[in-house]
């Protein structure tokens, strides 16, 4: 299904170029996926891909062509893919991803729930930790930045595309799951708080990280099961949400990693 496209104003050119802003992700339900391995990740994935499209200087590689059957590809030139792309220096090759169904909130499993972290490259690091670690998904509140922006997206290493994502979960969805059986942790500095070496994570977990600036909201650390801080021995005030997020699942799981 390999065809060509070669005028800027073609509303398939138009529309892939449009979706660097989340207001076009939003008005045609799809995301934008750039990069080799990328775009090899997605095509694997349990993701519906809606386009691909390849710079005329771009050689197909085996792995990827074996997986465009029934999926409309097209050829453009090198100006019109870079036009498209979001980084300054496009590997040749970009697709677009349908938005997938938000899933049902789970009955079991462990999780990290990101309570408005804002920052792209944050969250994309936070993704691929908790696929590197085991964990069941990530759960993002409703004021977190948008999981399907370009930068996080290729942040993720291809993570997005391995794990389960949970989008606009609120403090009533985490009040749902705790009746349900959930732990839920929260990590934050308070006259409560019990050091990590303490914490002994129950079977179906949820761990709470928040705002690079404000930390955990405190409707959500009100509702915790417990308040874990994480040891410093240098002068550091605090870590980074994507650094701490890391050692609270490691630790968490560190029983279940070989």
């Amino acid at each position: 299904m390999q065809q060509e496209i070669t005028r800027a104003d073609h509303p398939l050119i138009k529309q892939t170029a449009s979706l660097k802003e989340k207001k076009y992700r939003e008005r045609f339900g799809e995301f934008l996926v750039e990069g080799e391995l990328s775009v090899l990740w997605a095509l694997q994935s349990s993701y519906v891909i809606n386009t691909v499209f390849y710079a005329d200087d771009y050689t197909l590689p085996q792995q990827i062509s074996e997986n465009l059957v029934d999926i409309p590809t097209y050829r453009v030139p090198t100006h019109l893919l870079a036009k498209m792309a979001d980084t300054k220096t496009p590997q040749g090759i970009v697709c677009t991803c349908a938005f997938r169904e938000t899933p049902p909130l789970p009955q079991k499993g462990r999780f990290i729930y990101c309570d408005q972290v804002r920052d792209p490259g944050n969250l994309g690091s936070i993704l691929r930790s908790a696929d590197a670690l085991g964990y069941d998904g990530v759960m993002l509140s409703p004021l977190c930045v948008d999981p399907f922006n370009p930068k996080l997206v290729r942040s993720t290493m291809g993570s997005l595309f391995h794990i389960s994502l949970y989008t606009d979960i609120d403090l009533e969805s985490l009040k749902t799951m705790q009746k349900g059986g959930f732990q839920l942790a929260v990590s934050s500095l308070t006259e409560t708080s019990i050091s990590l070496g303490d914490f002994a994570p129950e079977e179906n977990l949820i761990i709470v990280v928040g705002n690079e600036s404000k930390g955990v909201s405190k409707p959500v650390t009100e509702a915790a099961d417990v308040v874990v801080k994480i040891p410093m021995a240098g002068s550091a005030e605090s870590l980074n949400v994507a650094a701490a997020a890391a050692i609270l699942m490691y630790e968490a799981n560190a029983g279940r990693l070989s």
